[in-house]
């Protein structure tokens, strides 16, 4: 690695989201540093936004992007402000939008991976918005071929892989990466490549994008929509509340089904049937974020609790996917018709006692047993809170 070489820091540390930088040019309402954590966009993936503190007042940084000039971060600025060279400054980075596309472009990869290896079958584009993915294939893949790709996709990253960076000059990626790399090649002087799977990868890109550390991150994908060669995906929550309004829509379904007779049933049956595949990813993507619970739950007097509204949801998904939770976790899910259910794996915390509790107070009606109860909530404002209040209280 030749030593000239500067490592951005939004390569360097993705996850970092303040830094002490110094202006450097000024060009009207763009500004420049000797440093910055902003990724200027590229690969499909939109740029960052955040903000400068500048004289003891923030700015909005509306747009990141890059010329043969440097890194520029646009600011929204509604009055003038003198921005002087040499002058220090705190760069504050939008992580939460940051994040959310880290998750789906690092997903992107194991998607294309797999697609190659299964189905011989290449990415031709690839786009990204907060935690959504859009694909364009080289096929045009059957729907069963495209959920195999998603189960197998969900199973590795349940199993969480690690995700590596790295940067090499040009005679070293063509000694050592080239033979290996997937995709497009890179002529550039100094080559970036993201490795899915650490010490014995299985996938490697050149890539300038940024990505999460670890698969497990991305929590799962989830198939949203397929036109042709063009595939959309989302991920992490989002992809389970798409899969519980998509079951919520066929729950309608067979409810109008029952209504009109076997004439309509007739005309119906055949989308009822391809849905189901999707009804059935919608609970292993709830098995994945259970599995995952930690990364959703706070803490209330030493006890884990995590708290969701899943409006499409119902008992048996739920307990379905309740057999991925860990020890010591307690679960509010406020589901379908306004029924709450409470999951516990805490001993010290029965999911009957806090029903009870709840049962009591707003006079509804209940029950369960200390790992899994459920109670009517309708007409009750804020349920989660209520149930987080009482946890309080304890």
């Amino acid at each position: 690695m030749n030593e000239e070489f500067i490592m951005p820091l939004y390569w360097n540390a993705p996850y970092q989201t303040e830094v002490i930088a110094k202006i450097t040019v000024v060009r009207k309402n763009e500004l420049q540093f000797n440093q910055t954590l902003f990724y200027p966009g590229g690969g499909g993936q939109l740029s960052d936004t955040g903000s400068i503190v500048y004289l003891e007042e923030e700015f909005p940084i509306i747009e990141t992007y890059k010329d043969k000039e440097g890194i520029w971060h646009k600011l929204d600025i509604k009055k003038n402000i003198d921005f002087q060279e040499n002058q220090d400054v705190l760069l504050r980075l939008d992580w939460s939008k940051r994040y959310s596309y880290m998750k789906p472009h690092t997903a992107q990869h194991l998607l294309s991976h797999l697609f190659h290896k299964i189905n011989d079958c290449d990415t031709e584009k690839a786009n990204f918005e907060e935690l959504k993915i859009d694909i364009e294939l080289s096929k045009n893949l059957a729907v069963d071929e495209i959920l195999n790709v998603v189960s197998e996709a969900n199973r590795i990253i349940e199993q969480g892989v690690e995700v590596k960076s790295i940067i090499v000059n040009q005679e070293e990626y063509r000694k050592d990466y080239l033979g290996r790399t997937r995709g497009k090649k890179s002529e550039e002087e100094f080559v970036r490549l993201i490795e899915l799977g650490g010490e014995e990868g299985f996938d490697l890109v050149c890539c300038g994008g940024i990505h999460v550390k670890n698969l497990a991150e991305i929590r799962g994908v989830f198939l949203e929509s397929k036109k042709d060669h063009t595939l959309k995906f989302l991920v992490n929550q989002k992809g389970l509340l798409f899969a519980t309004e998509q079951r919520g829509l066929m729950l309608k379904l067979e409810d109008i089904t029952a209504k009109k007779g076997e004439k309509l049933l007739e005309i119906v049956e055949n989308k009822i049937k391809e849905n189901q595949i999707l009804q059935d990813n919608s609970v292993n993507l709830l098995r994945l974020i259970f599995h995952n619970i930690h990364a959703f739950s706070k803490k209330i007097n030493e006890y884990s609790i995590t708290s969701f509204t899943l409006p499409e949801i119902d008992r048996l998904p739920i307990q379905s996917a309740a057999k991925e939770l860990e020890s010591n976790n307690f679960v509010a899910v406020h589901g379908r018709n306004d029924i709450l259910y409470l999951i516990s794996t805490n001993e010290k915390l029965p999911a009957n006692k806090i029903a009870k509790t709840l049962i009591e107070e707003i006079g509804t009606k209940g029950g369960g047993n200390k790992g899994f109860a459920q109670l009517s909530i309708k007409n009750v404002k804020e349920p989660l809170q209520l149930v987080e209040e009482i946890i309080s209280s304890l």
